[in-house]
């Protein structure tokens, strides 16, 4: 079984707008077969969606170029005839261990710029910060995680760490509506004042991203470097 899921995680690294649909087929195929000469886990195509997120065709720019694709396939699994039983739950799921592995990344890397210690969990935690951003807007986070939760987590600290201004973009960027009408809005203003900070601090971090959103009516900027 554990080529079965290889053969899973071969489609989810190689999913863009172009090959979708083959890759949906793929991850037909590949059930089929496995349904037919193995066991099939009840986690199998949680494991592979979750275990491949990363290892994808990803430039270096913030914005994940396949996170949307991640969440389009785990919403078409659960609804495809063939891939349904195996894909109860799955965006929920997904968006669960999304989130718990945004905070306790954050946290990781936090310790490793402050003290040294821990591992190095950065393309994860981006990766994270991406779909999080996806699942807010679709609604599958609480709206009191929302509110009271994912922004502070990354402004609780004395210094703005680098990790932090860049997940700040890409929250931003890719949910920033959303943000703005559950947020309150003390708290994300202190977000723009510290990623323009951080980019002040900062002079040569590489490209310059603009962050934007509409907000009681007036548009809300920020620029930042990455």
């Amino acid at each position: 079984m554990d080529d079965i899921e290889k053969g899973l995680g071969l489609a989810v690294r190689r999913l863009s707008d172009k090959n979708y649909e083959r890759s949906l087929a793929l991850f037909r195929l590949w059930l089929e077969i496995g349904r037919a000469y193995s066991p099939t886990p009840p986690d199998l195509l949680f494991n592979a969606i979750w275990n491949n997120r990363t290892n994808m065709n990803w430039p270096g720019s913030l914005i994940h170029p396949a996170a949307h694709l991640i969440i389009r396939i785990a919403r078409d699994a659960e609804s495809d005839r063939a891939l349904a039983p195996h894909a109860s739950g799955l965006q929920s799921l997904l968006c669960t261990e999304s989130l718990r592995k945004f905070f306790d990344d954050n946290m990781a890397l936090v310790c490793q710029e402050e003290n040294g210690c821990g591992r190095y969990p950065f393309i994860d935690f981006m990766a994270d910060a991406n779909l999080v951003a996806y699942w807010v807007n679709l609604g599958y986070v609480e709206e009191a995680a929302i509110r009271n939760h994912i922004l502070q987590s990354l402004i609780s600290h004395e210094v703005l760490y680098g990790h932090q201004a860049y997940a700040l973009i890409i929250l931003f960027k890719l949910a920033g509506a959303t943000f703005a009408a559950h947020a309150d809005p003390s708290v994300v203003d202190r977000c723009f004042d510290l990623i323009g900070g951080y980019a002040r601090r900062i002079p040569k971090q590489g490209g310059l991203i603009q962050v934007s959103f509409l907000y009681e009516e007036n548009d809300i900027g920020a620029e930042a470097k990455y």
